[in-house]
C-alpha cells in the first residue's frame, strides 16, 4: 500500500492525501483481507483439533494472531501516520507523505 501511495502522490503532487489514501485502501484492501482471511481458516483445523501437536498449533495460532494484528496495525496505524505527514519509506526510496 505504501508503494502505491508514493506513487500516486509523485504522479500527481496536487492530488490530497486524504484522497490518495482512499483510492489506494479501495484498490488494495480486498486482496489483503482475502488473503490474510484464507490463511487464517487455513490454520483453524491445526488449533481446534483433537491432535494439537506442538509444531502443528504453534505455528497455526502465531501466523493467525500475527495475521490479525497486521491487520489492524494496517486499518488503524498507516492512517495514523500518512495524515500526520510522516515520511514513509518503502523500497530504498523516501517521499514525504
Amino acid at each position: 500500500m505504501v508503494d502505491e501511495y508514493n506513487r500516486i502522490r509523485k504522479a500527481h503532487p496536487q492530488m490530497d492525501s486524504g484522497r490518495v489514501y482512499l483510492k489506494v485502501w479501495n484498490a488494495k484492501i480486498v486482496p489483503i483481507f482475502l488473503t490474510m482471511l484464507s490463511t487464517v481458516i487455513g490454520f483453524i483445523p491445526f488449533m481446534v483439533g483433537s491432535l494439537k501437536e506442538a509444531f502443528w498449533f504453534s505455528l497455526a495460532a502465531g501466523t493467525s494472531g500475527g495475521l490479525l494484528v497486521s491487520f489492524l496495525a494496517l486499518f488503524f496505524l498507516l492512517p495514523v501516520f500518512i495524515g500526520s505527514g510522516c515520511e514513509i519509506r518503502s523500497s530504498g526510496k523516501s517521499f514525504s507523505g
